[in-house]
């Protein structure tokens, strides 16, 4: 015993208990281990969308993991790098969250990944000088209660915190919504009826009181008793303001007395600050007045139920004006693909329906007809009551085939929904901007070709702050108009963002356009032009009144109006003068460029799922060099070749020099005759 002590007091035991202390380091380390993430967009950190989702689950949620082992690069590292993502899930979730790895090994696990629709993958190999295949699966099932998602192919690490995050937030939206509700707190289910209107001749409104608090209590008995109901009649000079603040409709009539009085009706749910009116109103019809929107009432509060506590998940699609064939891949079908993954995407005729109170965000994309009055006047009333809407128009139209060059003729795209932008501020330019900073084509037979109508948009031309562009690197468009946005930047209730625009080295052309990268040549005076923004606040109104056709149903006994002069809630508005970004031009079938990666964040800012976009492109936040010249790229391109490395080599040949500069000071300072220092010097001279 005395010899060990003695020897771990000497220094013959440094060595070995060095080795002992890095085996027992290592070994905490394996299950208690600590990582950084430096990167600007944390790309290897859970997002704060993620961990609050799996931390607040009611019911239990699997996942399963169906990964072969010893899967050759470069999917060895997607199989890792999704254990820590799935290790910093459950690291961040509560008991409900269980993750499960699959031993593909075994055939009962293959025929189980078969059953559930996971196929196995042919994978190339290169093992021993030779080239081979070999099939494996790599996927995974997410099950939560009678749902089940599948993620099959994951070849990438791109996008996978986001695919697995909003495949839950879809599977789990009812009862994520409902889990909103904190302490007991009910939702107020405010039924607003003045007495007034009892006393006029109007089918079903003394009914109506029961006939809500009826559906009221079908809804409570399927969402867990979370309504709290009742009816306030608010008073002839209370009718303005509730009108304004809640969009309830006023109605005006001549009393015994001759005497003009004021009354309101709605239906209003509120939860903290935020509100969802529904759609109960008086209207005439051919045998006279009566309450309308009482069908199916139980549905239309359920379904706005949902859709105030949580975010949107139902978007609106307008058609009728010869927009962008949303189902057609030649079009925005891959679009449509990518955002239906998240979002269910319903078609609105506005001529012949009005915009479900239980849509949020609603998208106009391609339009190349003008609107009725009735149908601009919905998209602004929405506007007003607090709507979202992604505006894709284009400047300038195709028009059959110029008589002398051959190519497509170009037009203006003039459309009265101009109305309702320049009533916002936004003043869309028909005109499409050309960039000398684009895409480029090299070919062996044409050599380099510009195409200028596709600018290539680089970091410093991209909203630095605003989530939608935070982390993307570049962005091509395509057939972008101008946006002049000085009167929208006027306004002190809005908020104007520039989310891309052009370089200082672009021009715009309206006429004579001949999309030929040969026969085009910048010209000398250039400039920068804003292509897409987005606005939010409160916006006034483009219209005064509503439309005659909503004024006929009016008699000189009794007035009603559902008109906003201006916004109730704050809203926003998307506008890029172009629908070619959301094209197969710019847009491949799996999403994954940057121009899909900026629509598809653009649609989850709108329906309020703001860290779903920092999410989805934290890998495309490289940090690219803005170069305007071939000699300047290959200098850089070499100088990260070798340049860095010979660079290391000459520091490092500088501080040896100067340590060994410094330690012969020393030495000469404070040990001259030094024997190991003197036998080298005269070894040296002797050489000499």
């Amino acid at each position: 015993m005395k010899k060990i002590l003695n020897w771990l007091k000497s220094s013959k035991s440094d060595f070995s208990l060095f080795i002992i202390l890095l085996i027992l380091a290592n070994l905490v380390a394996y299950n208690a281990f600590a990582r950084f993430d430096l990167t600007s967009a944390q790309s290897y950190t859970l997002s704060k969308a993620s961990k609050n989702l799996v931390k607040n689950l009611e019911e239990p949620l699997s996942v399963r993991v169906f990964f072969d082992e010893n899967l050759p690069a470069p999917y060895n590292s997607v199989a890792q790098y999704l254990n820590d993502l799935l290790f910093e899930y459950k690291n961040a979730a509560n008991k409900n969250f269980t993750v499960s790895y699959m031993d593909m090994d075994k055939s009962e696990n293959q025929e189980l990944a078969s059953s559930l629709g996971l196929r196995a993958m042919q994978i190339q190999e290169v093992k021993n000088k030779e080239i081979g295949f070999k099939s494996g699966y790599m996927g995974l099932v997410i099950t939560y209660g009678d749902n089940i998602e599948l993620m099959d192919g994951i070849t990438s690490t791109d996008g996978l915190e986001y695919n697995i995050t909003s495949k839950i937030t879809k599977m789990i939206n009812t009862a994520s919504s409902l889990s909103a509700i904190k302490n007991g707190k009910k939702i107020a289910a405010t039924l607003y009826l003045s007495d007034s209107l009892k006393r006029l001749q109007i089918g079903g409104v003394d009914q109506l009181e029961k006939y809500v608090r009826d559906s009221v209590a079908a809804v409570n008995k399927k969402n867990q008793d979370c309504l709290d109901f009742n009816v306030v009649s608010p008073s002839s000079m209370e009718a303005d303001s509730l009108s304004s603040q809640f969009g309830l409709q006023k109605i005006s009539f001549k009393n015994s007395a001759g005497e003009t009085e004021y009354a309101v009706l709605g239906f209003v749910l509120q939860y903290e600050d935020n509100f969802k009116l529904i759609p109960v109103t008086i209207q005439r019809s051919f045998f006279g007045y009566a309450v309308d929107g009482l069908d199916e009432l139980d549905t239309t509060i359920s379904e706005d139920l949902q859709s105030l506590l949580s975010k949107g998940t139902v978007m609106g699609y307008i058609t009728g004006h010869n927009e962008l064939d949303r189902s057609d891949e030649t079009y925005s079908g891959y679009l449509d693909k990518a955002i239906s993954k998240m979002y269910k995407v319903q078609d609105i005729d506005l001529n012949s329906e009005d915009i479900p109170s239980g849509i949020g965000t609603i998208m106009i994309n391609g339009p190349q007809m003008d609107y009725t009055e009735e149908e601009l006047y919905k998209i602004d009333q929405f506007i007003m009551r607090g709507g979202n809407v992604m505006f894709f128009i284009d400047g300038m139209n195709q028009d059959g085939t110029a008589q002398y060059t051959g190519g497509p003729q170009f037009v203006p795209n003039a459309l009265n929904l101009d109305r309702l932008l320049t009533a916002y501020g936004i003043d869309r330019k028909t005109n499409i901007v050309f960039d000398n900073q684009c895409f480029v084509n090299n070919q062996t037979q044409y050599g380099t070709l510009k195409y200028y109508w596709a600018p290539e948009l680089q970091k410093n031309q991209l909203a630095k702050k605003n989530p939608i562009t935070k982390n993307l690197g570049y962005v091509y468009m395509f057939q972008n108009g101008q946006l002049d946005l000085s009167k929208a930047k006027e306004n002190s209730d809005v908020k104007v963002t520039v989310l891309a625009k052009s370089s200082d080295e672009a021009w715009t052309m309206s006429e004579n356009i001949f999309l030929n990268p040969m026969a085009m040549n910048p010209p000398s005076q250039t400039q920068s032009y804003d292509l897409v923004a987005i606005l939010e606040g409160k916006f006034s109104s483009a219209f005064d009144s509503a439309p005659v056709s909503e004024n006929e149903n009016q008699d000189s006994t009794l007035t009603t109006s559902n008109h906003l002069s201006s916004s109730i809630r704050p809203g926003k508005i998307f506008i890029a003068n172009s629908s070619y970004i959301t094209t197969r031009n710019v847009i491949n079938e799996t999403a994954n460029t940057p121009a899909a990666m900026f629509v598809l964040n653009a649609v989850d800012y709108m329906n309020g799922n703001v860290d779903l976009c920092t999410m989805r492109s934290k890998n495309l936040s490289a940090n690219t060099l803005n170069i305007k010249s071939n000699g300047a790229a290959l200098f850089w391109k070499y100088f990260n070749e070798v340049g860095l490395a010979l660079l290391v080599a000459v520091c490092g040949f500088i501080v040896w020099r100067m340590r060994s500069k410094r330690r012969k000071a020393i030495n000469a300072k404070y040990n001259p005759n030094d024997s190991r220092t003197v036998v080298k010097e005269k070894k040296n001279k002797k050489g000499e």
